[in-house]
This record gives C-alpha cells, sequence and structure tokens, in this order.
C-alpha cells in the first residue's frame, strides 16, 4: 500500500470513529448544514511562514492536525464541512465578506486580527522559540497554541462549535494529543516536500558553494587526486540527489581558512562545525539542525596518560568548547593535522590527544602508530551542523533543514559504521607487522648476535602482551573484578586438583532482580559499585571460593562450601541481610537479590557424580533466575522449563489449528436460579501436549505477550458463538470475555476492536478487565488506559470490573471508568462466612454497586450457605460451581435451553 493510500485509509478510519462518537449524541433526523473553513499558509502575519502544512491529496482533499480536528468539531456541532484553500489575506478577506465562515489556526495578538472572534479552545499548536525568528534550529521551542476564527457578529456559530469541541474533549480526551503523534512523523512518511518558495530559490541557484574542514581520513579528507572524499562525502551526494543541484566543495585545512572563504562571499554553507549558536552568530552564521553526533576518543602510549597530561588538540573549536573546561591552558597545546597531534602523543611532547573516533581508528590500524592505543571509549560527543551566511536567503536555510530530518540522524551514522567496519578488514590484513617487527624484515643481513637480540625481545614483547591480553580477557570490564570466565578456569582448575574437596562444593549465582529497572531507577555506576562490595565481601569470607562478576548482567558467581545445603542457604540469607543495601547519594536502598544454587557432585542419568563446574553454573543460573530468594536446582524446574519452552514453540500453530477452545461457565439469578449470562474460559487440546488448563499457560502468555493475540482469537470466537445462537434461535445471554492489561498500552489495539464490532456486533459481549490494567507507574499511561476503557464504551461493549475486593482496590476507578458489571471477588464470599466484620464489608460494596447503577455478580459459589449470604447481602446474581461449571459449548448451548 503506497503512502498515499495508507493517509486515505487513516482519514476514512478517524472519519468512521469520529461519526460513530457523533451518532451517540446527536438525533438521526438533524438536519446537516454547511460550515466552510478557510486553511491557509500564514504569510506576513508576525507568525510562522509556516505555521502548519495542510496538504491536499489529488481529490482536493485536506489532511493535517487541524483540518482533522476541525473535521472532529464539525461532526459533533452536526454541519457538514467544507475547506477553501487561500493566502491568509484571501481568507481573511472572504471571512469579513461571509464567503467562509470560519478561518483556521491562527493566534490572537496580531494587528490582522483586530476584530476576529476566536474559538475557546486551540485545534492545534505553533513551535517557535521565544524572541527569535521561527528557525528549526533553535535549543528551545516554545508551542504557541492555534485556534479557529469567526467574523464580529457571528459569535452564535461560534458558540456552537466551541460546545462542540468540549464534547469532543469530554468524550475523546487524548483525540488531539493522537493526531500531534500521527502527524509528528509527517514528512517523513511523504518524503521530502519544499514549498514553492524553496522550490524557486534552488531553480534560481543549481550550485551551492559549500566549504569543509578536509584534514580527517576517513571522515573528510582530500584524496590524491585533490577530490574531497569521506564520512561526510555521503551527505553532500545526498543534498545533490535529493534536491537536484549542484554542490561546489571548497576544501581548506583548518577553520581560519574557512571563515576566509565565508567572508570573501566564495562559499555561503560552512559544512561541518559543532553546535554552538553563539559562536555561528560571532561569524554571522545561521545553524542548521544537527545531522551528526561526533563522538571523541582518548589516544595515548600504551602506558597511559598519567594525573596531569599535557594534551594535543588539533581544534580550537573543540579546545574550547571542551578542553579548557577540563583542562589548564598550560596543559593544551594546538597541532595543524591529526597526525602531528598522533606524533606528538608517541614522541612523549603529548600525553594524549581527543580524537574523533574514525580518524583515531584509522591512524591507528594504519599501523604508523604502534606504541599508541584508543580503548574506543567515548570521552565526549559534539553535535555537528552546517553554517549558513546571514546574507544568504533565509530559503537556503529552510531547505538543509528540511533535508536533514529527511536524511534522519541515520545516514551518516550508517556510513560510518560501514567505514569502521573497512578499517577493521583492513587491520587484520596489517597485524602481521605488528606481531612481526621490522627488524626480523632485516635480521637476514645483520650478526647473528642482532638477530638473538632481536629474537629475544620479540619473545619478551609477545610473552607481555599476551600476559596482557590475557588479564583483560579474564577481568570484567565493568566491575574491575575478575569475570565468569577466569572463574570456570580457576574452578575448574580446583576441582581436578583437590576433587574430594570439591565434592563438597556448590556453585551460586547471585543476582540483581530486573536490573534494567533498577539501573534506569538509580544508575549503572550505583549497580557497578554495590557488585564490587558484594564481590569484595564474598572474596574475604571463609565459606567462599573463587568469586567473578557478571557487570553486565548483574550477577556475581562464586563456589561455597556445602556442608549442609540448608546451612549454606542460611549463610546466603544473612548474607543478603547485611549487604544487599546500596549507597545512593548518602541513602541506603535496598537491591532486591536471589541467588540460585546447584552442588558440584549433582545427578545425572547414571547417578550421582562430579558435574563439570560449567554444568553446574548453568544450573545454579537457571535456579537463580527462577528463585524469589534462595533457591537450590532441581530436576523438576528444567522439566517446567522444557514445558514452558515447548508450549512457546507450539503457540502459533495452536492458535492457526484452533487448538484453544472456549467453555462457558454459567452465571444466574440467584432468586430464580435462571441462567443470564456467562463467562468465557480457554482450554487448550494440543496435538502435541494433550490437555492444558489456563493455569499452566496463561501466566507465560501474559509474560511473553501472546495473550494479546490469544485475547482477540477468544473474543472473535465468543462473537461467533452468540451470531450462531441467534441464527438457531437459541438464548442469547450476555457473555463475558476477559481482556488483559497488555491491551492498555497496544499499538492498534481500538482499531482491532473496532474490526470486530464492525464484522460481528457488541450486543451481548461484555469485556472483563480487573484493576491490574490500571496499575502503571506514570500518570500518562494510567489517564490512556481509562481512555481505551471509554472508547471500548463507546463501541458498545459492557464493562466488568473483575475480581473487585480481591487486594486494594482503588475506588477512584469507579469515578473514572464508565463500568457496567462489578463482579466481586471470591475471596470477600469465603472471608464473610466467618466474620460479621467482613459481612458487613460485603453488603456495603453491594449496595456501593447497585448505588452506581451497576449489576452486581458474585463468583465462586459452591454451597446454598454461599448463596443465601449473597442473597441476605442483596447480591442479585452469581457464578460458581454450585449452579454450573465450565462446559464446552455444545453441552452450555443444551444448557442454555433447558436453563434460561
Amino acid at each position: 500500500m503506497n503512502v498515499w493510500k495508507k493517509c486515505w485509509l487513516l482519514l476514512v478510519l478517524l472519519a468512521f470513529a469520529m461519526m460513530a462518537q457523533l451518532a451517540a449524541f446527536a438525533p438521526s433526523a438533524y438536519a446537516r448544514s454547511m460550515l466552510r473553513v478557510g486553511v491557509h499558509t500564514l504569510g506576513d502575519t508576525g507568525m510562522a511562514k509556516e505555521a502548519t502544512e495542510r496538504v491536499q491529496d489529488g481529490s482536493g482533499n485536506f489532511y493535517s492536525r487541524e483540518t482533522d480536528y476541525m473535521q472532529a468539531i464539525a461532526n459533533y456541532a452536526g454541519m457538514e464541512i467544507t475547506f477553501v484553500p487561500d493566502t491568509w489575506e484571501g481568507c481573511r478577506t472572504r471571512l469579513m465578506a461571509g464567503t467562509i465562515d470560519v478561518v483556521l489556526g491562527v493566534m490572537p495578538g496580531g494587528p490582522d486580527m483586530q476584530g476576529l472572534v476566536f474559538s475557546r479552545l486551540p485545534v492545534g499548536w505553533q513551535r517557535t522559540p521565544e524572541g527569535t525568528p521561527p528557525l528549526p534550529q533553535a535549543p528551545d521551542y516554545h508551542a504557541h497554541p492555534l485556534y479557529f476564527a469567526v467574523r464580529p457578529g457571528n459569535e452564535a456559530l461560534l458558540h456552537k462549535l466551541d460546545v462542540a469541541a468540549d464534547r469532543l474533549t469530554e468524550n475523546r480526551p487524548g483525540f488531539l494529543t493522537t493526531l500531534e503523534q500521527v502527524y509528528a512523523e509527517h514528512g517523513r512518511r511523504f518524503g521530502l516536500r519544499l514549498t514553492p518558495e524553496e522550490q524557486s530559490y534552488l531553480k534560481l541557484h543549481p550550485v551551492i558553494p559549500i566549504v569543509v574542514v578536509a584534514r580527517e581520513h576517513p571522515f573528510a579528507y582530500v584524496d590524491d587526486d585533490g577530490t574531497f572524499q569521506g564520512t561526510l562525502r555521503v551527505f553532500v551526494d545526498r543534498i545533490e540527489q535529493d534536491l537536484g543541484v549542484k554542490v561546489s566543495i571548497i576544501p581548506v585545512p583548518d577553520f581560519d581558512a574557512a571563515d576566509k572563504e565565508l567572508q570573501s562571499g566564495r562559499a555561503q554553507v560552512l559544512l561541518d562545525i559543532g553546535w554552538d549558536l553563539g559562536w555561528a552568530e560571532d561569524r554571522g552564521l545561521w545553524l542548521t539542525a544537527p545531522f551528526y553526533v561526533s563522538n571523541y576518543t582518548a589516544v595515548t602510549r600504551r602506558k597511559g596518560a598519567g594525573e596531569h597530561p599535557i594534551v594535543a588538540s588539533v581544534d580550537n573549536r573543540t579546545t574550547d568548547r571542551v578542553l579548557r573546561q577540563r583542562y589548564a591552558d598550560d596543559q593544551i597545546r594546538i597541532y595543524p593535522t591529526v597526525v602531528d597531534c598522533l606524533k606528538a602523543v608517541e614522541s612523549g611532547e603529548a600525553d594524549v590527544t581527543f580524537l574523533r573516533q574514525e580518524a583515531a581508528q584509522y591512524n591507528i590500524y594504519q599501523g604508523d602508530f604502534p606504541d599508541l592505543v584508543t580503548d574506543g571509549t567515548v570521552a565526549f560527543s559534539l553535535e555537528m551542523a552546517s553554517g549558513v551566511r546571514e546574507d544568504v536567503p533565509m530559503e537556503l536555510l529552510t531547505v538543509l533543514d528540511k533535508e536533514i530530518a529527511y536524511l534522519g540522524p541515520e545516514t551518516i551514522t550508517n556510513v560510518a559504521a560501514r567505514h569502521d567496519k573497512r578499517m577493521e578488514d583492513e587491520r587484520s590484513l596489517r597485524s602481521v607487522f605488528y606481531a612481526y617487527p621490522q627488524y626480523f624484515m632485516i635480521g637476514a643481513v645483520v650478526t647473528l648476535v642482532l638477530i638473538f637480540l632481536f629474537v629475544a625481545h620479540y619473545i619478551l614483547s609477545r610473552r607481555a602482551h599476551i600476559s596482557e591480553m590475557q588479564a583483560l580477557l579474564d577481568e570484567d570490564r565493568a566491575t574491575n573484578r575478575p569475570n565468569r570466565s577466569w572463574f570456570l578456569r580457576e574452578a575448574d582448575a580446583l576441582v581436578a586438583a583437590l576433587p574430594e574437596e570439591a565434592s563438597k562444593l556448590s556453585v551460586v549465582v547471585i543476582g540483581v532482580q530486573r536490573t534494567d529497572i533498577f539501573i534506569s531507577t538509580y544508575g549503572r555506576d550505583t549497580l557497578i559499585s554495590f557488585l564490587q562490595h558484594l564481590a569484595d565481601v564474598l572474596a574475604k569470607a571463609d565459606w567462599v571460593r573463587r568469586v567473578a562478576t557478571h557487570g553486565s548482567v548483574g550477577e556475581v558467581v562464586f563456589l561455597a562450601k556445602t556442608e549442609d545445603l540448608a546451612a549454606l542457604k542460611s549463610q546466603l540469607h544473612v548474607t543478603f541481610k547485611h549487604y544487599e543495601f546500596a549507597t545512593v547519594g548518602g541513602m541506603l536502598v535496598r537491591v532486591p537479590l536471589t541467588a540460585g544454587i546447584s552442588p558440584i557432585a549433582g545427578k545425572t542419568p547414571d547417578g550421582m557424580q562430579m558435574l563439570k563446574v560449567s554444568e553446574a553454573m548453568a544450573r545454579a543460573d537457571f535456579a537463580m533466575h527462577e528463585a524469589k530468594d534462595v533457591l537450590v536446582y532441581d530436576d523438576k524446574m528444567l522439566a517446567e522449563a522444557h514445558l514452558t519452552s515447548r508450549m512457546e514453540s507450539l503457540q502459533e500453530a495452536a492458535l492457526g489449528r484452533e487448538e484453544f477452545e472456549i467453555w462457558y461457565q454459567p452465571k444466574y439469578d440467584l432468586v430464580t436460579k435462571r441462567c443470564i449470562g456467562a463467562e468465557a474460559l480457554v482450554r487448550w487440546k494440543s496435538e502435541e501436549l494433550g490437555f492444558l488448563p489456563p493455569g499452566k499457560f496463561i501466566a507465560l502468555f501474559e509474560s511473553n505477550g501472546f495473550i494479546s493475540n490469544l485475547d482477540f482469537y477468544n473474543l472473535e470466537h465468543v462473537m461467533q458463538f452468540q451470531r450462531d445462537c441467534r441464527a438457531k434461535g437459541l438464548p442469547v445471554v450476555p457473555i463475558s470475555v476477559n481482556q488483559s492489561r497488555i491491551h492498555m498500552q497496544e499499538q492498534g489495539y481500538l482499531r482491532k476492536m473496532s474490526a470486530l464490532v464492525g464484522k460481528y456486533t457488541t450486543d451481548g459481549i461484555e469485556l472483563e478487565l480487573t484493576e491490574t490494567a490500571f496499575a502503571f507507574t506514570g500518570a500518562e499511561q494510567r489517564e490512556h488506559s481509562i481512555a481505551v476503557v471509554a472508547a471500548l464504551h463507546g463501541l458498545g461493549f459492557k464493562i466488568d470490573m473483575d475480581d473487585f475486593g480481591s487486594g486494594y482496590s482503588d475506588l477512584s476507578l469507579l469515578n473514572y471508568l464508565p463500568l457496567d458489571v462489578m463482579k466481586i471477588d471470591r475471596s470477600l464470599l469465603l472471608a464473610s462466612e466467618g466474620s460479621e466484620r467482613m459481612r458487613a464489608v460485603l453488603k456495603k460494596m453491594v449496595e456501593l454497586g447497585h448505588m452506581l447503577g451497576m449489576e452486581v455478580i458474585c463468583e465462586g459459589i459452591e454451597t446454598e450457605a454461599q448463596e443465601d449470604l449473597l442473597m441476605d447481602c442483596g447480591c442479585e446474581y452469581g457464578q460458581g460451581y454450585l449452579y454450573g461449571r465450565p462446559m464446552p459449548r455444545q453441552e452450555f448451548e443444551e444448557f442454555l435451553q433447558a436453563h434460561a
């Protein structure tokens, strides 16, 4: 489907949703009057030239944030809408003459706005920087609301539209936000679109002269033929390709030369400079939006830079912006080129230089500086942009900004990544020269003594290098402690040397639960410090051997003496109690830990025997992930894991083969004993695994997200069942279908539900939700969930609150949600059997549901005494084994005929 068809489909869906909402409020026989709306591109009104881009398709239809919103308001007002495109002056003239009723997208306050009457609520926003021209590169944008306006004397129409806007906001509170999100990436979907003025400028200026500082291979340099090459060349080529112009490149060796080219007028654009508005303004430049983040890394000699290093810098700009913030002036020395900086560090004239990562890697991989190293760590980053002379027409700046937005930051990043890969390949070809120094090549012509000295030097250097590499391989980079590879080697050596002692050892893995949440809350440094401290404490314990860390996943692994597994578990609990805290800003915070244990002497198919350390570690790691605190590995865990893995591998095929069956548990009237509804429950009859109750697979599907597909499957099958009952003349009673909390944040959920409603009907369908559907950490997520439920109710679904009273019920949900049914949890019924206080609570809860206009039903009824208790409390409906167990479809049809 092409872009235009997608947009047309979007308009159709939005129009359908708005009409469905309108139908709930407007009488069917309402006569729809015409609303004529002026659509303009803002001109010289003191506002942005393009406050919003309103696009027309080939059929003359408009789509944008403002026009879509105005269409929705017109629908709520019961009016037909037509859009009239014109200039701002033309729209104002038409409005005053009465040939249009409304002008769209204006801001009060300008001289041209005098006499207009504005809407109460905005229809969108214009983003411009405070107190500056509306340029895309300005860093702090402010949102100015845009309104629609009518002519004086037409206040009655304005009042009607304001009321419609209020109703739209009340019924669809997130509608305007949704439009903002829909059109946020509008430009990327529709390609590079230029205004007529910008197109005209490019036709009149088919050549753009650009100056670039070309002194860093492979980022920007001049080859032997004098041609500009490098990563930035791709950016230049894309400008030529997308804009249909010729770029004239003027390569220069430094920024002083670039300034001369700009001041002389030979260049209009400086291609690659740090994003610094003050620096650019001093040189009479407007900055484009950043198009690339340049990462800088440190290059030193192998022994490091020392505490007070001399810094070699190739760029006064980098020096002024970053290095002078970190080092004193007498520590910084400026050199003309990257190679000069590297030579200064190699010779000892300087201790460290900071270069772009691409330039540092290229020069080191060439092999010309064998004594220099870089670990690739980003020391600092600079956002890079282009500068346009202030005397050049503004169209060039806006065109470049649109091109940058169109390309996206990944264009330059991907090219840089390809350069990095090519440099890695080149380095592997040159590695022979590093392994065999040049002295070996002339060894045949020197004396035997020199050959011997050369070989001895080579061997010693290689041993030192291997020792250094082994240390790196054995060290966890995050914690600077031994890693798991070191642990496996050392533990294997211990087991081989002392087999009798090793039989009393266990591998223990301690892990931080949900490291992603911990890191996002307290930071990675806090996690690393905690792991370091824990590893150091364990290394000093007399019951611990060979401690290692895995910093990236938040784990510590070690060998522990295993005289008694119960005693080991107790020792781990004591360790947790004393050392499960980290210090954050002078405050202690608890670090949630779990531990898995696997003895070295373990069960195998051949009986008890010594396990490989790697196998024991895998078992302990598995137990740690299954544990709530401390857990010893058991073969049953593996069987459960295999079942879980098998179910995950079969879930899609099972859905396609319709192995999931819908069973129905009746709901009944406590007085008449008639069936008044049912709850849809799912069972899995697997060809491979046999019959599986929901307790075996629902939790798994909720954790891996497959529950979303299963919920839609269940809902559609229930809708089909209701349709078949009508066709057969069977009684049709409401059937409730569970909906997982995952749907509340699922993209496209309401669209899919609307499609099902269009295919079937919501008649006889209830959706069961639990309070966990609204248990989100962020207020925005919670508000979104509430809006989703309101939209479902608007589609015609009845909403049930399931398991009410099972925990800390949030009674505020009764105010926010359009609930139709309160389903009281069985736990409250059981508690009420032996407690007068709980019986009073149950009775008040039933009364609360009735006062709010909800049907009240209690689940889990198994005895007549429970039934009598509920009737005494005023509950009208029930569900449970006393009346009917879950049953397949055929049995439920027979049950309906007998009890409905």
